[in-house]
């Protein structure tokens, strides 16, 4: 098991090193593995996790100054994924999240409204708002490729950080992109362009969104074509019943009334509308109709609520990034910093996804959680398996400078001490 993730881990983070200037690829070996080591988001909890071979202004240093680019990284991560994965269509996923703070001179710190409304949480929150461009790998989780702090001046907003994100990451993806996304960001300025570059849409839309049936193909009468046929509604369309695996139900009934139409709030563009209703088998009563819209007509109005379905993989993604993995403690100055810290943070956590992705089913849970080894591998008992192997060890001395590669070094499980 120490061997397999020990290759993994190398093979990545060697990887990883072509965003890296030369001269800093050792010290930012040194804080990758030590934000994998640690699940504080503080730069001194990652330098307290591994032995230092600089002093602690080097690693600062790297993250204050503008050699370390979270752009490249992002897209050298993309790459380590397209490997893993292999050829396909690659499932973006885009949404935005809160992170309370309690001073005003965090960067990106404003008064803003708070969608979730959580018990004992006000309506107005003082907070940053980050926009994260994620990847979908399969079994309900998605990977945090590039994160992105919403000014709090300025007329950039959620959705042009959103369609900039899109844009720069999946300039250099090798396969097909689609972007999935909720009702927030389904809207005609981020839709538009990126139809242009060939990347497909897949979101949740406004229930009285503006659906037209296809136009005659003979005018009536003079005067130009018709560029819209009749409007189209729910209610004259047949409906189909399904039974999905949706949303951690094995067996959850869906009723679908499907078809292809032109929307109005993209100009004409044919899209595959598909009013979803879910069975609730305690009251016996069908929820509301929600509409999902995509941009590849030719997909199933089955395939349409099982990919969309996937979105929701991004919500749990921020919960463990801000509880369990440090997020919420991050603190720097100034925002390009704290943006690259993001990075550091999310590309710790992603490779953690993939090692519990490839080599998840090899992991000793009997060693440190037997309580557990009845239930599945997740990677938060991943992410304690590796602090409490690679806490402590010299990252440094496994980079080769002749080969430019690294190597992680050896380590041995050390088993929590008892208390009591």
């Amino acid at each position: 098991m120490l061997a397999l993730i020990q290759t993994h881990l190398s093979a990545w983070i060697t990887a990883l090193l072509v965003a890296v200037p030369l001269r800093s690829h050792a010290t930012f070996i040194e804080l990758l593995c030590g934000c994998l080591a640690s699940n504080a988001g503080w730069t001194t909890w990652a330098l307290g996790a591994i032995e230092r071979g600089c002093h602690w202004s080097t690693y600062f240093k790297l993250i204050e100054r503008d050699g370390l680019v979270a752009l490249h990284l992002a897209r050298a991560m993309l790459g380590i994924v397209e490997r893993v994965l292999g050829p396909g269509t690659l499932n973006f996923v885009v949404d935005d999240t809160l992170v309370p703070r309690h001073s005003t001179k965090a960067p990106g710190s404003a008064v803003r409204f708070d969608h979730a409304h959580k018990n004992n949480r006000p309506t107005y929150l003082l907070s940053q708002c980050w926009v994260t461009l994620g990847v979908y790998i399969g079994k309900g989780r998605v990977l945090p490729v590039l994160s992105r702090l919403v000014p709090t001046t300025g007329n950039r907003n959620k959705i042009s950080l959103a369609l900039a994100l899109v844009k720069v990451v999946a300039k250099t993806a090798q396969y097909p992109v689609r972007l999935l996304c909720d009702s927030w960001f389904m809207r005609r300025r981020l839709i538009q362009p990126l139809l242009k570059r060939g990347i497909h849409v897949l979101g949740q839309a406004r229930r009285d969104t503006a659906l037209f049936l296809m136009p005659a193909l003979k005018p009536q009468g003079p005067g130009r074509p018709r560029k819209y046929g009749e409007r189209l509604y729910k209610e004259n369309l047949p409906s189909v019943e399904y039974v999905l695996p949706l949303y951690g139900k094995e067996k959850q009934r869906v009723r679908l009334y499907c078809a292809v139409s032109l929307a109005r709030f993209l100009k004409g563009t044919p899209v595959h509308a598909v009013w979803c209703e879910f069975f609730n088998e305690k009251t016996g009563v069908w929820s509301k109709a929600r509409l999902l819209l995509a941009t590849e007509p030719e997909l199933s109005a089955e395939n349409i609520v099982l990919t969309y379905a996937r979105r929701w993989s991004i919500e749990p993604l921020f919960h463990n990034l801000k509880r369990w993995f440090g997020v919420s403690n991050l603190w720097h100055q100034r925002r390009k910093v704290l943006e690259r810290m993001m990075q550091l943070r999310c590309l710790a956590w992603s490779l953690l996804q993939l090692l519990q992705h490839v080599a998840g089913q090899a992991l000793p849970v009997a060693q440190f959680a037997p309580w557990r080894t009845r239930g599945p591998v997740t990677t938060g008992l991943m992410a304690q398996w590796v602090r409490l192997t690679f806490t402590g060890l010299h990252f440094r001395s496994g980079y080769d400078r002749k080969s430019r590669k690294f190597t992680m070094p050896m380590g041995s499980f050390r088993p929590p001490a008892p208390t009591g």
